[in-house]
């Protein structure tokens, strides 16, 4: 033993080394639950910004919970006993256009109000006997619209009480069409969903499912006149109820209740629900999903089978699936359901659970569902089962996403984010954009209990971290570390406030952290496999099989995978005669096409389609393709740089070789095709566009004394701006992405196109980016950040909400963001065409692009004009239409398609006025010329900006630098593909005959 000690006394110290500092490590890499037992409890101490009197958010409505505390704390008690209905024709007032009276809806007697366009609306006055709160809800019928589901405002006596009333959800109802089908490989598909009319009734409740209950309403004794108005889509109003707040009874007492009515269990019942068998939806984003874990029902080993329902789509507040079932007899069930939730980690979930329409009990109103990566059995009461009365007879069970628990703690988590918004700027104001960080500011000294401050703003955070911990959140979990690191970078700023400014980016960062941190804890996500109801007596079933099973179904997957064909989509053809299309989207948006295809192309033409996936942005996978001769006959999704690659090849067809192709083109902006052009052919069509806008706070401008006739219309108008908004710590927004320097050509376009400038001159073959109209181009793009001094680099989503920038310049991801995730601006921002540069004419020129994504013939194909009438259905209104329809449908509106062509943008559900600003955006709808050694442009604009903006350069060195390095790039690839072989020749034989001449 000593001898082995000895022999190897330096690799036992070593491994005690490691060992000793590997546990250190792990101890110390935590947080400290310990560090806020020092800080102290702050009383009778002045907390206020001295901004929130001018703050804007000070201006609009409170959150509900800050309203519902405002009057609990004024002595605010529910009434009792009150119940009022008010027919829908029995209104006080309504608005002249914009509505119709409807007879005869689904059985409905007599007639009903139907409010049909965007802001119409109609009034109801109300009287209740005390004051008090009061709880209000509404029956509807959905009318056809857009497929989106219906979106109300209430206001009461001409004022909205909180924000959430501003966007108030009524759903749609949906069902699926018909069974599943399957290719011919065996995998299944859903079918599409089709909605059922119907009458509903919904109460007024958040529609973020932030608030566990339905709304309260504080009114006083006597008249009061409460406003209908259309957000989005038409619904006929049955009728309007007002009525004292519902107090649902606990388990406890409903079990009383059961024992004094002589209730009995009943016994050897079990009751078994598939749950991708769901009767109805909310939306038709809610689909049967795949699960390969072997004991989910049913199960194929060999192929795709759709046996669970919900996964990542089922997720947003208020989305519901409603299950039918027969009980054969009367007594006490339990009820339980397998379930998967593995999406937040270590955050449970949350669903309202009614029976026949009713939730049956307190408990039923927020019924958690743990987190765990894997399948659990949920019990509803887990270690008590609770007991369901049922009748013999049919019933319905539904599950609704609610978030109601975690409510109060996201709402205090987005407070934080907005005085950390305030405290920021008021940092600002005494020490500037760019802060010298060797300065000594004396803050504590400027800015009133600093210290204090800071401090509260890490209780508020340690605070919500205990409730996630009181909710069953384990501690560890990565969803809580993010406002642990906000914690303790706040603590550490407090400890030494001379730091502060020097750390301005990490304090905007923390800001945009706990928003993006709010935004995903809201999206609650639930997969089911069944939903069982039995007699007490039944054992459950397991709620995942054994290791040995999973391991064994993983090895035959693997093994499986060596010949399964992953990149064929729906029905795979195996003759000859089918034409082969490759498509560079996601699985899901493939899916759509393949089925369009197979329900409509095919028995149209008669043409089959074999689709595969292309790995989107994996464009060298076509090049590859195309060099070893394997390339298909038409590819979707390609990049819109990518055409010209192929087109100097001579890999592409010209598809203005087909008779039919003008009237093609004509679906299209013109300025949408200047891409793909090249030496007098077009060798593309654009599938969908990105577009750039300009967003900004309605009331926010309005406080600063501009209307919305006076929202910037030009780059002047802008630049004269920027100063009052600097002036009120606030800052404009143009897009800038430092780390990705290919966005930096888009960026910079709309100055050059508006300007009249190009990139190229002489065909392609020099860059013109030293021209004078491009040189005031660059001067006008890099002197917002030089001379106006506006941030470099900002997230504008969360800083448009918080105030801090409230106008600026933006694509279409942000208007999506703004349209779903920004429920306390709805009504108070808005979108306009981006600003331009007027001309001699009067006229204001807008020009800029959006280049997205193609459809392209390969010259290879031997099935050119199928593949030609492939893209011709393709691109058409009708199938962008249903393609658009589908994936939102799908997806949900995060996945709205931007299609390219104008008839089929207007079908899509925009709103009306949103509409109307990209129709007016897209007339002057302009892209650039795509080149030979085009990319050579792209890097030397970003190092243009580089240079000017960041190293302080002269904007003529740098672009005429530039344009050197660009033109010697260009003209060697033009030499290496043959392009200048004549000039080349010409010079040649001249050269020769002067040396004969000599």
């Amino acid at each position: 033993m000593l001898r082995f000690m000895r022999k190897y006394t330096v690799s036992i110290i070593v491994v005690l080394v490691l060992t000793i500092s590997l546990t250190l490590w792990n101890q110390s890499r935590g947080f400290d639950d310990t560090v806020m037992a020092s800080i102290p409890k702050y009383k009778d101490v002045d907390m206020k910004s001295i901004l929130a009197d001018d703050d804007i958010q000070s201006k609009l409505e409170p959150s509900y919970f800050d309203y519902y505390k405002a009057h609990n704390d004024e002595g605010v008690k529910d009434t009792e006993g009150f119940k009022l209905s008010v027919r829908s024709t029995d209104y006080s007032a309504v608005s002249k256009t914009g509505t119709r009276i409807e007879s005869g809806l689904e059985g409905q007697a007599g007639s009903t109000l139907a409010l049909i366009d965007e802001d119409s609306w109609a009034d109801y006055t109300i009287e209740v006997p005390q004051d008090g709160y009061y709880q209000m809800g509404m029956s509807y019928y959905t009318l056809p619209g857009k497929r989106s589901s219906i979106v109300r405002s209430v206001q009461i006596d001409g004022e909205y009480p909180f924000f959430q009333a501003k966007k108030i959800e009524f759903g749609r109802m949906w069902r699926e069409s018909g069974k599943t089908w399957f290719d011919n490989q065996g995998n299944e598909f859903n079918p599409s969903r089709k909605e059922v009319n119907g009458w509903q009734y919904r109460d007024f409740r958040d529609s973020e499912g932030k608030v566990g209950e339905p709304f309260r309403f504080f009114m006083t004794k006597g008249k009061h006149t409460v406003r209908i108005n259309v957000i989005r889509e038409p619904a006929a109003i049955g009728e309007l109820s007002v009525f004292s707040p519902v107090h649902l009874p606990s388990y406890a007492e409903v079990e009383k209740e059961y024992k004094e009515k002589g209730y009995t269990e009943a016994a050897d019942k079990v009751i078994k629900i598939q749950a991708e068998t769901a009767a109805l939806r909310s939306d038709p984003t809610l689909k049967r999903v795949e699960d390969r874990e072997p004991i989910t029902e049913p199960f194929n080993k060999d192929a795709s089978a759709l046996n669970a329902f919900g996964g990542p789509g089922w997720r947003n507040g208020g989305q519901w699936a409603q299950w039918e079932f027969e009980v054969p007899e009367s007594g006490l069930y339990r009820i339980g359901m397998r379930f998967g939730q593995w999406f937040l980690n270590g955050i449970p979930v949350q669903r309202t659970v009614m029976i026949d329409g009713k939730i049956p009990f307190k408990e039923m109103n927020e019924v958690l569902f743990p987190y765990k990566p894997e399948w659990q059995i949920k019990k509803l009461g887990d270690d008590k089962p609770y007991l369901f009365y049922l009748e013999k007879g049919k019933h319905t069970l539904r599950m609704e996403v609610q978030i109601g628990s975690l409510g109060p703690i996201l709402e205090s988590i987005t407070d934080a984010a907005h005085k950390i918004s305030l405290l920021s700027r008021e940092i600002l104001q005494i020490t500037g954009t760019n802060p010298d960080p060797n300065a000594d500011w004396k803050l504590e000294k400027n800015i009133t209990n600093l210290v204090p401050r800071l401090h509260v703003l890490a209780q508020d955070l340690d605070g919500a971290i205990h409730k996630l911990y009181d909710l069953g959140v384990p501690k560890g979990s990565s969803e809580v570390s993010s406002l642990y690191e906000g914690r303790d970078k706040i603590l550490s700023m407090a400890a030494d406030t001379t730091t502060i400014p020097a750390r301005m980016t990490s304090l905007t960062d923390l800001q945009s952290a706990l928003g993006i941190w709010v935004n995903g804890l809201s999206k609650q996500s639930l997969v089911l496999d069944y939903l069982i109801i039995q007699s007490s007596e039944q054992s459950w079933p397991p709620a995942h099989a054994p290791w040995y099973v999973r391991a064994g179904t993983s090895l035959y997957d693997l093994a499986h995978s060596f010949t399964k064909n992953y990149s064929g989509v729906g029905n795979v053809y195996a003759d000859e005669e089918v034409l082969d299309v490759w498509v560079a989207r996601g699985r899901d948006w493939v899916d759509i096409i393949k089925q369009m295809i197979d329900e409509d192309f095919t028995p149209e033409t008669g043409i089959k389609v074999n689709v595969n996936v292309v790995p989107a942005g994996q464009m060298q996978t076509l090049l590859l393709a195309n060099t070893a001769g394997l390339a298909p006959d038409a590819a979707l999704g390609v990049e819109g740089e990518v055409p010209i690659d192929f087109a100097v090849r001579n890999a592409l067809v010209n598809l203005k070789n087909f008779p039919d192709y003008q009237e093609v083109a004509d679906r299209f902006r013109p300025g949408a095709l200047i891409p793909y052009k090249y030496n007098g052919g077009d060798y593309a069509l654009p599938e969908n566009q990105n577009f750039y806008m300009l967003f900004y706070r309605k009331d926010i401008m309005e406080q600063l004394g501009i209307t919305e006739d006076k929202i910037p219309q030009t780059w002047q108008d802008v630049m004269d701006l920027i100063p009052l908004l600097q002036q009120n710590g606030m800052d404009f927004y143009y897009p800038h992405a430092p780390n990705n320097p290919n966005m930096a050509i888009n960026e910079f376009a709309p100055f050059l196109f508006q300007q009249g400038g190009s990139f190229y001159k002489g065909n392609g073959k020099l860059s013109d980016l030293d021209s004078p109209e491009s040189m005031e181009a660059m001067k006008m793009w890099t002197g917002l950040f030089t001379n106006y001094k506006i941030q470099k680099q900002a997230d504008f989503y969360n800083r448009f909400r918080s105030g801090e920038m409230p106008i600026g310049v933006a694509d279409y991801s942000t208007y999506i963001l703004l349209s779903t995730a920004a429920p306390e601006l709805t009504g108070w921002w808005g979108m306009q065409p981006m600003p331009g540069i007027k001309q001699s004419d009067g006229q204001i020129n807008r020009s800029t692009g959006g280049l997205a994504q193609t459809g392209i013939i390969f010259k290879s194909s031997k099935k050119q004009d199928q593949a030609w009438k492939f893209l011709k259905w393709w691109t058409s209104a009708d199938s962008q239409e249903r393609f658009g329809s589908e994936l939102e449908s799908l997806l949900g509106v995060e996945a709205r398609w931007n299609t390219a062509n104008i008839e089929a943008l207007k079908r899509l559900p925009w709103n009306k006025s949103d509409l109307d600003a990209i129709m007016k955006q897209w007339e002057w709808f302009q892209e650039r010329e795509v080149v030979l050694g085009g990319y050579y442009t792209t890097r030397y604009i970003a190092n243009m900006w580089n240079e000017i903006v960041l190293n302080g350069k002269i904007p003529r060195e740098a672009v005429e630098s530039g344009v050197k390095e660009i033109d010697k790039e260009l003209r060697k690839k033009r030499e290496e593909f043959g392009l200048d072989e004549k000039t080349t020749a010409n010079n040649q034989e001249g050269k020769k005959e002067v040396a004969s001449d000599e």
